[in-house]
C-alpha cells in the first residue's frame, strides 16, 4: 500500500475515533437552551426545561436526566401546564438517532403530570401548533418505561367529557384508574396492560362504567403504547346511544338504550369495523363499516343490517317529548317531520347499504321491510335504489337532498306499484289494487317543510275494486239508497283517481274522481301542502234513479289527517224537501255514466 493512502486511511480512522468519542463523551447539558427553543417551536408555547445533565461519562447510549420540563397551556386553555414532568431518565440510542430513528430505552419518570383540554370547536391543548397527518406510530420507540406519581387530566368541551385518573407504569405493567364525566353522567375509567417494554404487540383493556354508559375495549397494539395501531374487541350498554357517541365520536343521535358489540381495527387515521350486532330499544342491528380520514374529510362506507327496525328507536324520551309537543301544536299531520338538513355531515362523504327485514310501528302500517343505499358526497345526499316492502306491493323510487349551495333542496321520486288500497285505509272497508307515484322538488330543513314550499304532482290509482253499496250510494249522494241498502251489499270500485298538481306547495286537483257501480264522484279545489289543508268540492251523481238525493255541493276541509265534511246549505231537511218537490213535479234525476278510467288513469300517472 502507497505510504499516502496509508496515512488517509489512518487519518480517517482517527477522524472518526475521535468523533465517535467526542458525541459518545458530549456534554448533554450544553443543549438545555436549544431543547427548550425546539420545544417552544414544536408547542408553539415557551417551554421551561429547568435542566438537562448526563447521568454516565462516556457512551453511545447516553443517560440524560430532565428535571422541571413544562409546557404551558394553551392561551385559550386556561392558566397551568399541558405537560409537566418533576424528572425523568432515559437512555438515548444515538447510532439509531443516526439513522433517523428516536429509540428510549429504560425510562423512569418522576411526578407526570398531563392536563388535555379540548374547546367546543376542537381545538387540542396538547397538539403542536404544525401538524403534518402521517399514518406513522406518531412517537418513539420506548423500551422499557416506568411512572410513578402520574396523573391524567382531560377536559373536553367538544364531546362533554372529564376524567381526572392517577397513571403508573411498571415492572408488573400500566395502571390508569380514576373518574370521570360523559354527558354529565359519571363514571369510572380503568385501563390495564403489561411493563412497556420492547416492540412485540401489547395487550390491554379499558373500561368505563357508570349507571349511563359501560363500555369495555379489550385487544392489542401493536407494540406498547401503539394508540395508532391496533386491534380491539369493543362492548357497551348505554341507556342511549349519543354516550356511545361521546366516546367514538361518529355522529350518532340520541336514541333508545343501546347494547352492541363490535371488532375494530386502527391504523394511522383509518378505523375498519367489524362484527357489529345488538339492538337499539327494540331494533336489531347488524354490520360493518370502514371510517377514513382524508383531507380533513371523513369517509364511511359500510352496510347495516337488521332483522326488525323500529324508527321510533331512533328518539330518546327527551326526543319524543319534543316530537309529541310538536304534535299537539300542529295536530296530526301525515307528512313525517324528519330532518333532512346535512350541516353536521357537511365533511362527512361515504356509502351505507341498509337493509331492514321487519319494520315495527306503534300502530297499523302497510310499510313491512326497507332496502337502499345511501351515497353521500359533498353534502349531496342520494338514495337511488330505495325499497319499501308493503303488505302488498312495494314502494321503489329516489330520494335526493342537496345541500351544495346552503339550505337543503329535497327532489322526490316514488313509485307505488301493485298495493292495496285497504292497507292504507283498513278502517274503510274499500279495497282494490293502488298505485301511485310522486314528483315533488322542494326547499326545507326537514321533509315535511320541503314539501310544504314543492313543485310536482302526486298521483293515486285504485282499480278493480269494492266498497260497501251504502258507501258508494252515498258517494253519489243518494240519501234513501244510502240509509237503507243492506250493509252486507257490495258494489264494484271501477277506480278512484287523484292527481294534484304541485305548485308552491299548492296541490290543484286535476282531476280527483270516483266511480263505482253505483255513481261518479267528482271533486274539485286544492290541497295545501303547507298545513296539509284541504279545500275540495265534491259533486256526486247516482247510475240510477234516485228517489232521494243529497242536492247542492258538500265542502271538505280540515286536514288530510282529520277532515271535516259539510253537507249542503240547509242540510237533509231542506234536500227532502226539494226532492219530495220535484217528485211532485214530474222531474227526475239525473244519472251518470261510466267514466273513462283507464283513459283518465293513465293520465294521472304520467311523468312528464
Amino acid at each position: 500500500m502507497k505510504p499516502a493512502v496509508r496515512t488517509a486511511l489512518i487519518g480517517s480512522a482517527a477522524l472518526s475515533a475521535c468523533v465517535v468519542i467526542g458525541v459518545a463523551a458530549f456534554p448533554w447539558s450544553m443543549l438545555r437552551g436549544e431543547a427548550e427553543r425546539r420545544l417552544s417551536d414544536h408547542y408553539g408555547r415557551p417551554v421551561k426545561l429547568a435542566a438537562l445533565e448526563r447521568v454516565n461519562s462516556f457512551s453511545l447510549s447516553p443517560r440524560l436526566r430532565i428535571r422541571g420540563l413544562s409546557v404551558p397551556q394553551a392561551s385559550w386553555a386556561g392558566s397551568g401546564s399541558t405537560i409537566a414532568i418533576r424528572q425523568a431518565e432515559f437512555d438515548l440510542s444515538l447510532p439509531a438517532l443516526l439513522i433517523g430513528s428516536t429509540r428510549l430505552r429504560n425510562v423512569r419518570v418522576e411526578g407526570l403530570r398531563l392536563d388535555f383540554v379540548r374547546s367546543a370547536d376542537g381545538r387540542e391543548s396538547w397538539k403542536r401548533t404544525r401538524t403534518k397527518t402521517s399514518s406513522g406510530s406518531g412517537g418513539p420507540m420506548i423500551e422499557g418505561l416506568r411512572i410513578t406519581d402520574g396523573r391524567l387530566i382531560y377536559r373536553d368541551a367538544k364531546r362533554d367529557r372529564t376524567l381526572n385518573a392517577a397513571l403508573a407504569v411498571g415492572p408488573g405493567g400500566l395502571k390508569l384508574d380514576g373518574n370521570g364525566t360523559v354527558l354529565g353522567a359519571p363514571v369510572r375509567m380503568t385501563a390495564s396492560g403489561p411493563a412497556v417494554t420492547g416492540t412485540a404487540a401489547w395487550p390491554f383493556q379499558a373500561d368505563i362504567a357508570g349507571q349511563a354508559l359501560t363500555m369495555r375495549a379489550k385487544g392489542q397494539m401493536d407494540r406498547p403504547l401503539d394508540l395508532r395501531h391496533m386491534a380491539l374487541t369493543v362492548t357497551a350498554r348505554a341507556a342511549n346511544l349519543s354516550y356511545v357517541d361521546a366516546i367514538i365520536e361518529a355522529g350518532l343521535p340520541r336514541t333508545q338504550p343501546v347494547q352492541l358489540s363490535a371488532k375494530a381495527r386502527r391504523d394511522g387515521t383509518d378505523w375498519t369495523v367489524s362484527d357489529l350486532n345488538g339492538s337499539i330499544g327494540r331494533s336489531h342491528i347488524a354490520g360493518g363499516a370502514t371510517i377514513r380520514k382524508r383531507d380533513g374529510r371523513s369517509i364511511i362506507e359500510g352496510d347495516v343490517h337488521s332483522r326488525q327496525f323500529d324508527f321510533d328507536d331512533l328518539s330518546d324520551a327527551h326526543g319524543r317529548a319534543i316530537a309529541a309537543a310538536k304534535r299537539a301544536k300542529a295536530g296530526p299531520r301525515v307528512i313525517p317531520d324528519t330532518a333532512i338538513d346535512l350541516r353536521k355531515v357537511a365533511r362527512t362523504d361515504g356509502r351505507l347499504t341498509l337493509r331492514a327485514d321487519r319494520l315495527l310501528w306503534p300502530g297499523p302500517s302497510p310499510f313491512r321491510s326497507l332496502t337502499g343505499t345511501l351515497d353521500l358526497q359533498h353534502s349531496l345526499l342520494r338514495i337511488d335504489d330505495l325499497k319499501l316492502g308493503l303488505s302488498h306491493g312495494a314502494m321503489t323510487g329516489s330520494i335526493r337532498v342537496d345541500q351544495r349551495r346552503g339550505r337543503p333542496v329535497m327532489r322526490l321520486a316514488l313509485d307505488l306499484d301493485d298495493g292495496r288500497l285497504i292497507d292504507f285505509a283498513p278502517n274503510t272497508q274499500v279495497d282494490g289494487r293502488l298505485d301511485g307515484r310522486m314528483r315533488l322538488t322542494g326547499t326545507g330543513r326537514t321533509i315535511r317543510a320541503a314539501i310544504a314550499r314543492s313543485d310536482g304532482h302526486v298521483s293515486l290509482v285504485a282499480r278493480d275494486g269494492a266498497l260497501p253499496a251504502r258507501t258508494a250510494a252515498l258517494l253519489g249522494q243518494d240519501l234513501l239508497k244510502g240509509l237503507t241498502l243492506d250493509k252486507a251489499k257490495q258494489a264494484s270500485l271501477r277506480c278512484a283517481v287523484v292527481r294534484l298538481d304541485v305548485r308552491r306547495g299548492m296541490g290543484t286537483a286535476n282531476p280527483i274522481l270516483i266511480d263505482t257501480t253505483r255513481a261518479r264522484t267528482d271533486i274539485t279545489g286544492r290541497v295545501n301542502l303547507n298545513g296539509e289543508r284541504m279545500m275540495l268540492v265534491m259533486r256526486g251523481t247516482a247510475k240510477q234513479d234516485s228517489a232521494l238525493k243529497l242536492h247542492g255541493p258538500i265542502t271538505i276541509a280540515g286536514t288530510l289527517k282529520q277532515p271535516e265534511i259539510a253537507l249542503p246549505e240547509g242540510g237533509p231537511v231542506k234536500t227532502i224537501l226539494k226532492s219530495i218537490g220535484r217528485a211532485m213535479d214530474g222531474k227526475k234525476e239525473p244519472v251518470a255514466a261510466d267514466a273513462a278510467c283507464a283513459i283518465l288513469a293513465r293520465r294521472a300517472m304520467a311523468v312528464g
